[in-house]
């Protein structure tokens, strides 16, 4: 038996290993001035020495007057004429590729009737970042229907959200890579490849680039994309016959080491704040400047330009901790026809508008971003210099319960972090009870608790870092002594880390407090008692208690004696 199990290892070991099988997913957002490059590509496609462990399928969506209208899916046949000639899967009719479901919903079918080891998925149209608004150029604008995914409103990430895992995601759309797309998009792929600068009409070679997927690991792969497309670009490349000497750029990014770069990124734009207003005034007018309105720059060029800030200006080492946090993420980047520059462009965009109009008028759009957890648009906000005051915070659900006025506070939309002040009048003091609160950014409201013992009125204004300060928001409120009560909140209890008891003793009611709480078979699950000898206010945390966090979900009962006095409430646990 020895001799022929050797014979049987030996021819295995013979056999070369097979490559990895791929399927590639090609989104392709035609129903706009892009149909006529749209039928290149495929054709392209066709054109190429397509390995035989890749399934490439293509979903197109022309306009109703092209030679292939409406929606249509094919698998991808090596051909030579200059018709698509690729097996018809299915014709959809009319579809919207502006919307973010007609996406999701192919991506899943594709990788449900294909399924292979490696996933890859090239979303193909207009793109421009994430920043342009009513016009018809976020990604993939269908004319037809008027419609487009929208980044900064979540659209894109919504998309690829609920989606297999892919290897590799690909923009074949201007500008996409940058790190507020990645930011949106790094969680749906391990590597993503695009250029940070305009995609000429010709796209990615795909003729050269298909027959890649043949040998080689992801990363290899995902690397060689980016070099085969900056090569078809050269003058009398492949995509540029003519010799066009446009800025070319583009890269591939591993996502997994993403996160730790934001970090890195997040504690420059919080601790590193007083360096804004140099850096825009020493750096940021050399940056090579790209995209909409000039808006954007590169972020390698961006942290190695600021490590040459003057040095009578104080600074930290930053710049070089988050240039090798950086190069950590670029598996490969490149650029063409761009000038030599502090350091070479091409890895990814970050917004730095030059002139304050351009943060004026797109910020709003830019705190829906995931980037904007950041804090850079705090960040920019100071280096732009900001004499702009925040608008006036609203206040709603105001009521005085057991002695204490409570309401909620909602922060106005603003690019810095915000500081509030509240000024509480009683009665016909004139002099008024100050309190500052200084709530997270991210946190879209804020309620406050305040004391009081008499009918009166309360202002509240916002201020920012700057020190610009908004107009007041004023009410007033009506007292009323409190009577022998309890209240239990918040009810029902969703947070058990919120949870409390609290109570008023009214005169003539005093002395030792028990507490119980009770399941609904009448046992008793928490039990607490207090001395209070003078009327006035209480509080249990049930959050505290030890055994309140066991408790299982359901209705209780509260009850509080005093003596043969005694108040008792409901209680539900979500």
């Amino acid at each position: 038996m020895k001799p022929l199990l050797l014979l049987l290892l030996g021819a295995l070991c013979a056999v070369p290993l097979l490559a990895d099988e791929w399927t590639i997913l090609v989104y392709m957002a035609g129903d706009n001035n892009l149909w006529q490059n749209a039928v290149q590509d495929v054709n392209d496609m066709e054109s190429a020495e397509l390995p035989a462990n890749l399934n490439l399928i293509v979903q197109t969506d022309l306009p109703a007057d092209s030679p292939y209208p409406g929606g249509q899916r094919r698998r991808i046949r090596t051909d030579s004429s200059p018709q698509i000639t690729s097996p018809l899967l299915a014709n959809l009719g009319e579809i919207d590729s502006g919307d973010p479901q007609t996406l999701k919903s192919f991506v899943n079918w594709g990788f449900q009737h294909y399924p292979a080891q490696r996933k890859m998925l090239v979303v193909w149209g207009h793109g421009d970042n994430w920043f342009k608004g009513d016009e018809p150029k976020w990604i993939c604008p269908d004319d037809g229907a008027q419609s487009l995914i929208s980044v900064a409103q979540g659209e894109l990430k919504e998309a690829l959200t609920g989606i297999p895992q892919l290897d590799i995601l690909l923009f074949d759309a201007c500008s996409m890579q940058s790190l507020e797309v990645l930011a949106e998009v790094m969680d749906a792929a391990d590597y993503v490849v695009g250029s940070a600068e305009l995609v000429p009409a010709t796209g990615f070679p795909y003729q050269t680039m298909l027959p890649l997927f043949e040998t080689g690991s992801v990363e290899q792969i995902a690397a060689l994309i980016p070099q085969m497309y900056l090569e078809s670009y050269e003058p009398g490349g492949i995509q540029n016959p003519d010799g066009f000497t446009n800025p070319i750029t583009c890269s591939a990014i591993k996502t997994a080491a993403l996160p730790a770069f934001y970090e890195e990124f997040t504690t420059l734009c919080i601790y590193g704040i007083d360096m804004a207003p140099p850096i825009v005034e020493y750096i940021r007018e050399g940056l090579w400047e790209m995209n909409t309105a000039y808006c954007d720059v590169d972020i390698a060029e961006f942290i190695a330009s600021c490590s040459v800030i003057p040095p009578n200006l104080e600074i930290l080492n930053w710049p070089y901790v988050m240039l090798t946090q950086w190069e950590e993420c670029v598996v490969w980047s490149g650029s063409l026809n761009i000038p030599l520059v502090a350091y070479q462009v091409g890895s990814a965009a970050i917004w730095f508008p030059w002139h304050r109009q351009y943060f004026d008028a797109w910020w709003r759009q830019y705190r829906q971003l995931e980037f904007a957890d950041t804090q850079w648009l705090r960040f920019l906000n100071r280096g732009l210099g900001d004499a702009v005051p925040p608008d006036s915070p609203a206040v709603s659900d105001a009521s005085v319960v057991l002695g204490t006025l409570q309401f909620q506070v909602a922060q106005p939309a603003d690019p810095d972090s915000l500081r509030y002040q509240v000024s509480l009048y009683q009665g016909d003091n004139p002099d008024a009870q100050m309190f500052t609160y200084n709530p997270n950014i991210s946190e879209e409201f804020f309620w406050v608790r305040l004391p009081v013992h008499m009918s009166g009125s309360v202002v509240v204004k916002s201020i920012d870092t700057c020190g610009n300060q908004s107009e007041s928001t004023s009410f007033t409120y009506e007292f009323a002594d409190p009577q022998w009560e309890l209240l239990i909140a918040p009810n029902p209890v969703r947070d058990r880390s919120l949870a409390s008891a609290r109570w008023y003793l009214p005169e003539g009611i005093s002395g030792e407090i028990r507490l119980g709480l009770y399941n609904l078979r009448g046992q008793k699950v928490l039990a607490k008692k207090f001395l209070q000898n003078e009327p006035g206010e209480g509080i249990w945390l049930l959050s505290a208690e030890p055994g309140f966090a066991g408790l299982g979900r359901g209705l209780y009962l509260l009850r509080l004696q005093v003596g043969t006095k005694w108040r008792q409430q409901k209680l539900t646990i979500l």
